[in-house]
């Protein structure tokens, strides 16, 4: 951000994202702006909405060039690709090249894999843009990354939305146009529908639809149904637009 308070973007950098078609939750998972060198850094997560691990799942982080979060980025995911929870081995495996197609063009990216074991990582650069891109469940090499313009449609928990609306105002988006409280709106409702899901989706591992709400998922379910409640038009749509 220069003197004058307007936000001032890395030069040539752009968010990277998995093609719109991506099954799931796309959710936009933390990012910064450094308003004195212009760095720019964004964390994208597709996979399920309770963000788990353990299925499959894609995240990616796109650092400006030259911006050491993408060797931290890279540095956390090879901890959890080599041993999770103690840490990388003395030597690093040597990767190996892949092919990922990034904006319609094949681009040469580094990967860690092996056969015992369903997580890999991937390192490239996209024009100038550099990506880590963790995942498990799906193969690297099938993905279709895609330039990304607006953050708006990525959720995200309230603590991340300054820096999301940050981030998309030094990329030239218009998200903030919609005013604080309307952008709050859609967060709550996309955050109540995803919590009815799951508890849907356990209620039906459990026991059937029949399986009766007790404790905090009843109270889950009573607020919100009253959020839904007072966020319906008159025709019992939501009052926000999609």
């Amino acid at each position: 951000m220069n003197d004058q308070g307007t936000p001032v973007s890395a030069d040539g950098f752009r968010v990277i994202a998995v093609d719109a078609d991506w099954p799931e939750s796309r959710q936009f998972m933390g990012g910064g702006d450094n308003q004195v060198t212009g760095d720019i850094h964004v964390c994208l997560w597709f996979g399920s909405a309770s963000c788990d691990p353990q299925v499959e799942h894609v995240m990616v982080l796109s650092a400006s060039s030259g911006n050491a979060k993408a060797d931290e980025a890279l540095e956390d995911a090879l901890e959890d690709y080599c041993h999770p929870g103690e840490g990388p081995p003395a030597s690093l495996p040597v990767p190996e090249p892949i092919t990922i197609t990034a904006e319609g063009k094949p681009v040469t990216f580094e990967l860690w894999r092996n056969s015992s074991n369903p997580y890999w990582v991937a390192r490239g650069r996209v024009e100038n843009t550099e990506v880590v891109l963790s995942g498990s469940g799906t193969e690297p090499s099938e993905l279709r990354l895609v330039r990304v313009n607006d953050l708006a449609a990525y959720s995200a928990p309230i603590a991340f939305l300054p820096a999301r609306e940050a981030i998309s105002a030094a990329m030239g988006s218009d998200l903030q146009t919609a005013g604080p409280s309307r952008q709050l709106q859609v967060e709550e409702a996309d955050t109540t529908l995803r919590a009815l899901r799951d508890i849907a989706a356990r209620g039906a591992a459990l026991g059937g639809p029949s399986r009766e709400l007790h404790g905090e998922e009843a109270d889950t379910v009573m607020r919100a149904l009253r959020h839904l409640a007072q966020d319906a038009g008159p025709a019992g749509e939501m009052g926000a637009e999609s």
